[in-house]
């Protein structure tokens, strides 16, 4: 079966040989309607086949170049032109597709990897915020009357980074406020578990001697 490229029916223009995995460069024969002439061929396999086929195909203004050339110099002078020119190509854009897939890859590995951080900004309110290292501003604000208010979430916030994807999640899908009272509900509870057991440091911070048991 002979696959062509979209043409005119004038010059020449590639076509693929899909049985014989062979690329061809035809021309009509005149005074024969749907006969073709091949001035240039390549056999290859039916991958590269078919890549060089395409590689041919997007460059219709080579088509007369790569005719003449096989009228003057033969059909190595062809091959060598188009063979060259579609791997070199496809190299380019395999290139292309990984430094693209590691580039995503990147910039997963950044937004798994959320940080927290104090906030102790000028003529503002103390805070704790919570950022994906491939964003530029934090999903997750929390601000705070006083310092120790801040210190008291943050000596339990500090123990919670297993959960800060969780926390990402609800963020976004419930928004900040839930999100603070999914923090403060987590900080008083661990807060009466470690006054029940008696380790607690008492105090405004109670948490603060805890490391997260």
């Amino acid at each position: 079966m002979l696959v062509e490229a979209p043409h005119l029916g004038e010059g020449c223009w590639p076509a693929l040989d899909v049985e014989a995995s062979s690329v061809l460069l035809v021309r009509p024969v005149p005074g024969h309607d749907g006969r073709r002439n091949a001035i240039w061929s390549l056999d290859a396999g039916p991958a590269r086949a078919q890549a060089v086929f395409d590689w041919m195909a997007n460059r219709v203004d080579q088509w007369p170049l790569w005719a003449r050339l096989a009228c003057l110099f033969g059909e190595q002078a062809v091959t060598a032109i188009v063979v060259d020119g579609a791997e070199r190509d496809a190299e380019q854009a395999a290139l292309r597709e990984e430094s693209a897939r590691l580039e995503a890859e990147e910039r997963r590995r950044l937004h798994e990897r959320i940080e927290l951080f104090v906030l102790d900004p000028k003529n503002k309110r103390p805070g704790l915020s919570l950022e994906s290292g491939d964003e530029d501003k934090p999903f997750f604000v929390m601000r705070f009357s006083e310092k120790w208010e801040r210190e008291r979430v943050l000596d339990w916030m500090r123990w919670q980074k297993p959960r800060f994807q969780e926390f990402r999640g609800i963020a976004e899908a419930e928004g900040a406020v839930v999100l603070e009272r999914v923090v403060i509900a987590g900080m008083r509870e661990t807060e009466a578990e470690v006054k029940r057991r008696g380790i607690g440091s008492g105090g405004r911070r109670p948490l603060r001697f805890w490391r997260g048991e």
